[in-house]
Order: structure tokens, then C-alpha cells, then sequence
């Protein structure tokens, strides 16, 4: 077996690994090729690997492994003096000697580093592995990718060694994002965010070796959920590894990786050709010879385009940063000439390099002009995190920039906003806020008032973005406004006015905030603007949204995303799915709300709004964990948390990968998703209240910390001081908001009223039902009787009923989690159906209910909580069955007569299927209940059974069933 792969990818370590559990009873002979320069060692790893065998075996199986192979003298001068024969001699008897010693204990011999191995050792290891028989003897070795240039030994003796039947190969590639997430938690003996593992693998590129040396002085953190950040600098040790391999490099060749560093990403050779020409002390001769040896040490690679860079990219900024000032200026000026000049043209993907190089070289009217074109490069590419970025360097140098270059002053104004909106919609809200101040700040609302009504509504729109709650800067939004009032009818004071409406909206000023984008709509279409049309039916169905006045709401959201595609307007058309999804929630269109959320987050990244399409994913999230589809949930949760994001929608995404963990058994990682959202926005954030409210309710349920479950969410019902006034009654939103919080409310109290009885504190158990009533009483409607009565609201309804009556400790519960039962089934929601089989088997139980009416129960829970992969659940499950006597084990399929077993061939179809409940341990009422036949017909069944088997009894008939299948399969 060879493992091949680059170094550090594991190779030896996976060795290692293997033989460290073959036990003391095995011999593992362990040798390693050496390499001097450009000479081997002849015969060295096959030495390296029987000395210490020597050394520790006893004199009797030294003489016995050792006999008639004097002339090994050669290479093992403590066996004595042997004369000079042909090496050809001595391959039989190291084959002799490798199979003798297998004699005497299974035996495995490591070659490590057969990249450099001689061509005898080859030629040994062949004649071992094709005179393989029964001996019990392994051949495994690590091999390099690296150091194999044409015409290396190894290239052919692996084409010989593969055309005999017991080789192998195993080839270890770097590691994905998981893979690397799961060695950094071994690293560091913890759970790691998913975010962290991120920039450890982008950085370490999958590489085992530099991922621990980046994570290695990182495990000393003071909690288990503590968040990690990677420094921006390189670690000393991981420097020194990456250099080590670079340091063999002839000096020319240094020099030149040294210039290919500075291209910043893979290059052509002709590119590092014509710099090393003009600049770089390399005669360009010589490059052919140089980038040899450098591919040969592991230094660079070459892609399937031919182009050159470095196996680990680490390596380049290591290179680049240690470069002199100088130095580095002249030759980043080099590339750009280079670049500019190659073919008479530019290639428009060249763009942001030429912005860079000029950049770094001191250029700045070249930077300027390049770092637009790159920027519009990207436009077409819809990838908004790298237009920010060439945009933003454009706004840096514009005060460097020649007048002739850059242009008047509005071309910098709309620089700046072109930059801000690239920052917005790549997730960077406080950029984009900056670069929307400094244009605010060039322009006269006197002399430009049109503008400056743009660039207030647009200042607002980011305001509110910030995680600040109750920060709406509705004076902003007023003052486009009446900035606009000399233009009745232009799309800016459609625009205005639909700020105005989205401002007064999050203000709880509702009327006004109807009125005003009913007019924003009417200006809009007579000004026959789709962008403007777009953005104040979006603002419309928000307001609807808040209003409950779904149906309007899903109206023109629908129209808005039309209108959005067929603009081009990403961000409006996220915003527009953004509220259909939330409509179709309203209305108890679970699955449908899904699919348009998966749907606008894939069209938003096309689009090249990731931002909000992040959001979008939260929201699928949310679905896909409701109809428990928990792996695509995953599979989701981690593509986005792995992404660059803003704060708003990474705290939407954590909150629902918190509930995941926690319903997965994943309690540490639940934390840690809750403590970061928490970092992001505050807790009480209006947008996404709700959602931290039954983040934080699960995670703490799950710590043991019911009093601060039902403190956080009732906190986020009555607010942060506990008096303000309940909403009205016809205040219909509010209610809604109310409804989705005094379920987890419920839940929490149960919870804690159940510890105080489990504690024998009948106070803390009656506080906990009063704390609950207290809190409901402050409304004026009862939870869950707003319209409309969809499938989730009377899920809703039923859960919230167990619960209070759970709390209460009601004779009743039961027969409530029965109802609840029946209405999560109907709702598609598989997690609260088997956790409401779980509660009511349990309150049946708590009634002196028989183990036979629990069974069904108990056992349909635990196949949902086994297909969801609810770990905590399942196990809640196991033990109730276990007190309860109740088996969870599953009828097999019906026996399979086409091969007949012994003592039961002469049962019916019918008889084999009871036959198989019979082994699973169910009764007969079980049985009839399963199969749908009466007690009476089973009881028949099982007496024929037992009769055509010669049983006396059900457990007999079971028994023989099981021995009788166990020797057929055997």
C-alpha cells in the first residue's frame, strides 16, 4: 500500500495511526529513505528498518531469521565481514530475511519518504511485494507528489508495482471545510465556529500540517464557547515550515519565487518571464531550470492552465511581506508594464491585478483608472465583495489623482455612492455608511436638492440596517421628503416618500406610514420609473405586512419582484421574496414559503446581492428545520455561515443553526451560535426579536436553565422593563408577534414548574404557573384566535394548551398532547410530532396508565426522532421506555419463504407477519392496532402459531423465531 499526497497532507500520520493499533503482537519495522542533496543512500530504509528489529529480538530468533545470510555483512557491518559480491546477491536475502521474520509474528514494513529512495531499495521492496503468497507480512509506504521530476526512478517502479495484484495506492487530498473543521476541534479539544474554520481553511488551503500550526497556540481559551479569531499576522512557526522547503532553492531560484510572490495570484510564464526580464536578477534562460527545482522541492505548482504559483499560497504572502519597500514598489511597476503591454492589449480580467500593481508601485492615476475597469469587471461577473473592493481604492485615491483623470466633482459623488452600494450589497453596512457620509457631505441640498434627497433616503435605508434598534433616522427621511416638494411627480420623491413610509413603519407609526406609500406608489407609476415603482411596493408590502394585511402585502410583493427581474435590481427582487415569504408563513404555507426562500437566496447570490440573500437562507433555514428536513438545513446553515455576511442576516442564520444544535444534541455549538448572533445585533433588535427570543428560550431549556428560558422570552413580550402597556386589540401584528412567543413562553414555564415538583418546591412550581398566567393576562386577546386559522396556527394553538396544562400539572394533559399530536401531523412538523408522542406517553404514564397504551406512542416518537437525528429526544425516549418496560424494537420484515427455514414453513403469509410483531414484543392489542385487525383475529393467529411451531407460549414462538432466521442468514 502506498499513501501518496503533498507534504503535511497526513501521510505518515495516517501510517503511524495504522500501526498503532495492530497491538505488542505485531512487528512493525519502520524505515525512511534518505536524501543528501541530489545522492541517496543505498539500501538505507530497508537498514533503518531492521537495526532496532536486531537490537530488541531475542538471540534465538536473531540466529534463526539470520542463518545463511552472511553476505547482508555488506550493509549490515554488525553481521560481520562479507566479501564484495553483485548487489543483485543480496535481494533474495533481504526478501529471505523480511519473510523469516514474518515467520515468527505478523509483520509490517513502513517506507517513509519514498519519493527519495534509491534505485536498490526499489528494487528490493519489488522483489518483496511480487514474491507475495500467505506470508503475513504489509508493505506500506508515504510518498510525496513533490520531489518527482522526469525521469525520478519512482515513476516507473510504480507502473511495474501497480500490474501486480496485491498493491495498492491511497491518495490524501486536502482537506474540505468540514474535514478541517473537525481536526481543528480535535486540535483544540473543543467545538469550533464554523466561521473560524472558514479562515483557517482558506488560509491553510485543507493542509492537516498548516492548519495545526496556524490553530496551534490557540487552545487555552477560558470557555468552551469561546469565539476564536485567526491573526492577521503569521505565526513564527508556520513560517518557518513554509520557508523550510524554499530555503533549498538555489539562489536564482529564490529570487524568482521571490517575483512571482509579488504577482499576487497564479501567473503565466510568459508574464514572469517578461518581469524577470526587465527586473528580478534572473537571467530569463535560466527560468525554465529554476521553476524546476522549484516544482521538484514543493515550492510552486503549475494548474491545468500552466499557470505558476505556490502549493501553499501562505508561502506567497510570507515572500511578499519580507520583500524591501523598494524592491517591492519597482517590481510590482514591472507586472503592470508587463501586463499592459503583453499582446498589444488587456485582458479585462487583468484589471484589478494592473489596479493593484499600480497601486503598490506608487502610481495612483494608473491605479485609478484600472481599479474602475476592474470594478465593472465585476459587475458583469455579479460578484459585489470585489467591485467594493476596487471601488473603495478608486474613492482612496481620488485626492491623489490628476484632475484630467479622475474628472469633475459629481463623478466623485457617484463614485461614492457606486461604492456604497457595492459595500451594502456585499453585507458591509458601516463602509457603505461612510462612503454615503463623505458624498452627503460634497453636495448643497440648496443647489442639488434632488441629490440630496437621493442621498438622505439612501443614508436612511442603511441606518436601519444597523443592528441599533429604534435608530431610524426618520429626520433624514423627512427631509428627502420636503427636499422634493419642486418635483411632485419624480421617481426621487417616490423614493422619498416610500423612505419616509419604511422609517414611520419601524417607528410604529403605521397610518402614516400607509398613507405615505400609497403615495409613494401612485408618484412612482406616473413617473413611469421601474426602479422607483420597485422600491415603493416593496416599502408598500412591508407596511401592509405590519398592518396584517397579507393578501395586499403578498400582492405587491409579487408585483415587485417582477418589476425588480425585470430591472436587474437584485437587492429589491431579495427584498421582494424577502416579504412573500414572510406572507406565505402568515398564511400557514410552510412548504411553499421555503421554496421561494432557497429561490431568492439562489437569485440573489446570481445576482450579486449575498447580503440579502443570506437573509433569504435564515428563512429557509427556519422552514426546512420546521418540516424536518434537518441535513438540508445543515448542508444551508453551513454554506451561509461560511460565507462573508453583515450582521442582520449572520444573526438570523446562527439563531436558527442554535435551534438546530440544540434539537441535535449539539449543545456547545448552540451556545456558540447564540453567543455570536448576540454579538452582532442586540438581543431586543426589532427584526429579529422574535427569532432571538426562541433561539435563547431552546438553548437555555436545554443548559437546565428553565427561570432564565421563561425571564428571556418574557422579557421580549413585555419589554426590557416589564410595564409597558399591552397593545390594543386590533392590533393585530402585535398579537401575531405575541402568539409566536407565548408558545416557548408556555414551554418554559412547564419546564421550570416541573423541576420545582421533581424538587419537592411546590411554590417554585405554583410561581411558575402564576409567572405564566400573570404575563397572558396583560392581553386583551387570547393566544392564537387571530386570523387566519391556518394548520401551524391550530399547531400553535394545541402546543401551547400541553403546555399550560404541563405546568399545571392537569389531569387533562394527556388527552392535550393528543390534539397535538394530530395537529403537528397535519402541519408537516415532524420534531414537535414525536416530542408531543413523547409528552403524552409520559403524562399517560404520570396517570397510572398500562405500558401497553404508551407503546405506539413511544415507539412512533422514537422513529421520528431517529430519522431527524434528534439525539437529546431520543435518548428522553430510551429512558421513559426503559422505566415503562416498553420495547422500541421494530418488526423485521415478514420472513422470505422463497428459502424456506426449518419449523416455520408451514406458517401462513398473515402468520409470519404476526410472527415478526411477536418478536419485536408487541401484545395483541398492539399488534391489531398495527395491522388494523381486531384482538380477536390476532389472538387466533397467535394460537395457530404457537400450535404449527409446537410453542406453549408467545415468548417460546418468538425464541425459536429468532434462532430459526439467525442459522438460515448464518
Amino acid at each position: 500500500m502506498v499513501v501518496r499526497g503533498e507534504a503535511g497532507i497526513g501521510k505518515t500520520r495516517l501510517i503511524r495511526e495504522v500501526c498503532s493499533g495492530l497491538g505488542d503482537g505485531t512487528h512493525v519495522l519502520w524505515g525512511t529513505c534518505v536524501h543528501f542533496g541530489q545522492a541517496t543512500v543505498p539500501f538505507a530504509p530497508l537498514t533503518g528498518a531492521l537495526k532496532p528489529w536486531f537490537a530488541r529480538v531475542d538471540a534465538a530468533n536473531r540466529r534463526k531469521v539470520l542463518t545463511g545470510v552472511d553476505d547482508l555483512g555488506l550493509i549490515f557491518p554488525a553481521l560481520g565481514s562479507a566479501r564484495a559480491r553483485e548487489t543483485g546477491r543480496l535481494l533474495p536475502l533481504l526478501d529471505l530475511v523480511f519473510n523469516r521474520i514474518a515467520e515468527t509474528a505478523p509483520t509490517v514494513l513502513v517506507i517513509d519518504d519514498l519519493h527519495w529512495a534509491d534505485h536498490t531499495s526499489l528494487d528490493v521492496l519489488a522483489y518483496l511485494i511480487s514474491g507475495f503468497d500467505d506470508q503475513r507480512l504489509a508493505v506500506m509506504a508515504a510518498c510525496r507528489e513533490e520531489h518527482r521530476d522526469e525521469g525520478h526512478p519512482l515513476h516507473g517502479w510504480l507502473a511495474d508495482m501497480r500490474r501486480t495484484p496485491a498493491f495498492n495506492e491511497v491518495q490524501l487530498d486536502r482537506l474540505d471545510l468540514a474535514a478541517t473543521e473537525v481536526q481543528i476541534e480535535g486540535l483544540l479539544g473543543r467545538v469550533v465556529d464554523v466561521e473560524f474554520a472558514a479562515q483557517v481553511h482558506e488560509r491553510s488551503g485543507g493542509n492537516p500540517y498548516l492548519t495545526e500550526l496556524l490553530t496551534r497556540d490557540m487552545s487555552d481559551g477560558e470557555r468552551p464557547d469561546d469565539l476564536l479569531e485567526l491573526p492577521a499576522a503569521i505565526p513564527t512557526a508556520l513560517g518557518e515550515a513554509l520557508l523550510s522547503s524554499w530555503h533549498c532553492l538555489s539562489a536564482t531560484a529564490r529570487q524568482t519565487t521571490r517575483v512571482l510572490a509579488a504577482a499576487g495570484r497564479p501567473t503565466e510564464v510568459d508574464v514572469l518571464a517578461g518581469v524577470l526580464t526587465k527586473h528580478g536578477g534572473v537571467n530569463p534562460a535560466q527560468l525554465s531550470e529554476c521553476l524546476t527545482e522549484a516544482q521538484y522541492q514543493g515550492v510552486v505548482l503549475s494548474d491545468v492552465d500552466g499557470r505558476l504559483w505556490f502549493r501553499h499560497p501562505l508561502l506567497a504572502e510570507v515572500l511578499e511581506d519580507a520583500m524591501p519597500p523598494g524592491d517591492a514598489a519597482r517590481v510590482h511597476a514591472t507586472y503592470a508594464r508587463v501586463l499592459e503591454a503583453r499582446s498589444g492589449t488587456t485582458r479585462q480580467c487583468d484589471a484589478a491585478d494592473l489596479a493593484v500593481h499600480y497601486d503598490r508601485a506608487g502610481h495612483a492615476d494608473k491605479s485609478y483608472q484600472w481599479s474602475i475597469a476592474a470594478a465593472n469587471y465585476a459587475v458583469n461577473l455579479h460578484a459585489p465583495a470585489e467591485e467594493a473592493m476596487n471601488l473603495e481604492r478608486a474613492c482612496s485615491l481620488w485626492d491623489e489623482v490628476s484632475p484630467d483623470v479622475r474628472g469633475p466633482s459629481w463623478a466623485h459623488i457617484d463614485l461614492l455612492l457606486r461604492a456604497s452600494d457595492a459595500c451594502d450589497r456585499a453585507g458591509r453596512v458601516e463602509a457603505a455608511i461612510g462612503w454615503l457620509d463623505h458624498a452627503r457631505g460634497l453636495v448643497n441640498p440648496a443647489d442639488e436638492p434632488l441629490l440630496a434627497s437621493t442621498l438622505a433616503c439612501a443614508l436612511g435605508d442603511l441606518e436601519r440596517q444597523r443592528a441599533t434598534p429604534g435608530k431610524t433616522r426618520l429626520s433624514d427621511s423627512t427631509q428627502a421628503v420636503e427636499l422634493t416638494q419642486q418635483f411632485p411627480l419624480s421617481p426621487q420623491r417616490a423614493r422619498a416618500l416610500a423612505g419616509l413610509a419604511d422609517a414611520e413603519k419601524w417607528d410604529d407609526r403605521l397610518p402614516e406610514a400607509a398613507m405615505h406609500a400609497d403615495e409613494a406608489v401612485r408618484i412612482a407609476r406616473r413617473s413611469e420609473s421601474g426602479p422607483a415603482l420597485t422600491y415603493a411596493l416593496n416599502t408598500r408590502a412591508s407596511v401592509h405586512l405590519h398592518r396584517d394585511q397579507i393578501e395586499s402585502s403578498l400582492a405587491d410583493a409579487g408585483e415587485a419582484h417582477l418589476l425588480a427581474r425585470s430591472c436587474g435590481d437584485s437587492v429589491q427582487q431579495a427584498a421582494a421574496a424577502n416579504w412573500r415569504v414572510i406572507c406565505l408563513s402568515e398564511l400557514g404555507l410552510t412548504t411553499e414559503a421555503t421554496a421561494v426562500a432557497l429561490q431568492g437566496f439562489h437569485d440573489a447570490l446570481r445576482g450579486g446581492s449575498p447580503h440579502w440573500g443570506y437573509f433569504l437562507a435564515a428563512l429557509a433555514a427556519e422552514g426546512l428545520l420546521h418540516s424536518g428536513r434537518w441535513q438540508e438545513c445543515q448542508d444551508l446553515l453551513r454554506e451561509a455561515l461560511a460565507a462573508r455576511r453583515g450582521p442582520i442576516p449572520s444573526a438570523g442564520l446562527r439563531m436558527v443553526a442554535a435551534r438546530l444544535a440544540v434539537r441535535s444534541g449539539n449543545l456547545a455549538e448552540a451556545k456558540q451560535h447564540l453567543g455570536r448572533a448576540l454579538e452582532l445585533i442586540p438581543g431586543d433588535y426589532p427584526g429579529l426579536r422574535m427569532r432571538m427570543a426562541l433561539a435563547g428560550a431552546e438553548v437555555f431549556t436545554a443548559s437546565g436553565e428553565p427561570y432564565k428560558a421563561f425571564e428571556w422570552v418574557k422579557s421580549r413580550i413585555t419589554g426590557p422593563n416589564a410595564t409597558p402597556s399591552p397593545p390594543r386589540a386590533e392590533d393585530l401584528r402585535a398579537v401575531k408577534y405575541r402568539d409566536q412567543l407565548v408558545l416557548p413562553l408556555a414551554e418554559a414555564a412547564a419546564e421550570l414548574a416541573v423541576a420545582g415538583r421533581d424538587a419537592g418546591d411546590v411554590d417554585a412550581a405554583s410561581l411558575a404557573r402564576s409567572g405564566l398566567d400573570e404575563t397572558l393576562a396583560r392581553w386583551p386577546r387570547p393566544p392564537f384566535t387571530s386570523p387566519p386559522d391556518s394548520e401551524i396556527q391550530q399547531m400553535r394553538r394545541t402546543l401551547f394548551a400541553a403546555a399550560v396544562a404541563r405546568c399545571g400539572h392537569d389531569p387533562k394533559e394527556a388527552a392535550c398532547w393528543e390534539q397535538a399530536i394530530e395537529k403537528c401531523e397535519a402541519a408537516g412538523a415532524p420534531w414537535h410530532t414525536a416530542l408531543s408522542q413523547y409528552r403524552c406517553a409520559s403524562a399517560l404514564l404520570t396517570t397510572g396508565a398500562a405500558s401497553s397504551a404508551v407503546g405506539g406512542l413511544l415507539r412512533s416518537a422514537h422513529r421520528g426522532a431517529i430519522g431527524l437525528g434528534a439525539q437529546p429526544l431520543q435518548h428522553q425516549i430510551d429512558t421513559l421506555a426503559r422505566m415503562a418496560r416498553v420495547t422500541l424494537r421494530e418488526p423485521a420484515e415478514p420472513l422470505n419463504m422463497d428459502l424456506p427455514v426449518p419449523g416455520l414453513a408451514h406458517l401462513t403469509a398473515r402468520e409470519r407477519e404476526i410472527m415478526t410483531f411477536l418478536v419485536a414484543g408487541r401484545s395483541n392489542g398492539e399488534i391489531a392496532k398495527e395491522l388494523v385487525i381486531s384482538d380477536k383475529t390476532v389472538s387466533v393467529h397467535v394460537s395457530s402459531i404457537l400450535r404449527k411451531t409446537r410453542t406453549t407460549t408467545r415468548v417460546e414462538a418468538a425464541a425459536l423465531a429468532e434462532r430459526l432466521t439467525d442459522r438460515r442468514e448464518g
